[in-house]
């Protein structure tokens, strides 16, 4: 049996637990509500360490009146090319212009005189001056030609030929065109004085068919036709040559796989292309 003072000390334990939960809740609250303070005040300062900071300002640094100047002067400068380059293309532009017109102008000139060729190139003009070449030719027949005139005679044959197929096919400009070479071919013959011209004023003349020659002696072949000119190679005596086109007294001439030129003095026709 416990006595009083046991039972009473036993009843004080039991009560002061009881006592004591009420302080114990106060100060744990206490302590959160300190807890969420220091929470909500680290969140405002991780908010506000994140702020951007201002950018800083950059000051350029003040021009001084020499570099302004400096400045000025090559604005000045570079404008004047500028202007000088915008001026040649236009000049360029304009002579480029002027040389078209000009071309237009020859195109139209060059039209006007075919055309007026073929007018003038009627069918009794055109036979009339195949009869007449034809007769110019019977009669250097009967005079004895150097052998160099025969070269041009032949061509001038070949070229009176032509002129009759293309009148047989009532082409009469074209036929005009091969009796007028003819013609200038019979006139070197039969006027000497025109060789000294034509030697001097020397011009082209691609032969229309081929003339087979061969040389009377030996004979240089040069590159053009010049007594100065490339000497090519030396044509022995008897060598058989092609000439395709005259220039004054030389002769443009092929022989194997060369091509030079020879005067024709130093040519003859073979028997079977004599005139």
């Amino acid at each position: 049996m416990l006595n009083q003072s046991e039972l009473q000390n036993n009843k004080t334990a039991k009560l002061w637990p009881q006592a004591s939960l009420p302080r114990v809740c106060k100060e744990a609250y206490s302590l959160s509500n300190l807890l969420i303070v220091i929470i909500i005040a680290l969140s405002f300062a991780g908010c506000a360490s994140q702020e951007q900071l201002p950018a800083p300002v950059i000051e350029t640094a003040p021009v001084t009146a020499s570099q302004e100047e400096n400045l000025r002067k090559e604005i000045a400068r570079l404008e004047k090319l500028l202007a000088e380059k915008d001026e040649l293309i236009k000049n360029q532009q304009i002579r480029q212009k002027n040389q078209a017109q000009v071309l237009r102008e020859v195109n139209k000139e060059a039209t006007r005189a075919q055309v007026k060729l073929h007018r003038l190139a009627t069918k009794p003009g055109t036979a009339s001056a195949i009869a007449e070449t034809e007769v110019a030719l019977a009669n250097l027949k009967q005079t004895k030609v150097s052998p160099a005139d025969q070269v041009l005679q032949i061509q001038a044959k070949h070229l009176v030929d032509t002129a009759s197929v293309l009148f047989a096919k009532d082409q009469y400009a074209s036929a005009m065109n091969y009796v007028t070479q003819a013609k200038q071919l019979i006139s070197l013959i039969t006027t000497p004085n025109h060789k000294k011209t034509a030697d001097e004023n020397s011009s082209l003349l691609e032969f229309h068919k081929p003339i087979k020659l061969h040389t009377k002696a030996n004979i240089n072949l040069r590159k053009m036709p010049s007594a100065k000119a490339q000497l090519l190679t030396t044509l022995k005596k008897n060598t058989v040559v092609i000439a395709n086109a005259s220039q004054g007294s030389w002769l443009r001439v092929q022989v194997n796989e060369k091509q030079g030129w020879v005067l024709n003095t130093g040519l003859e026709a073979s028997k079977n292309h004599h005139p």
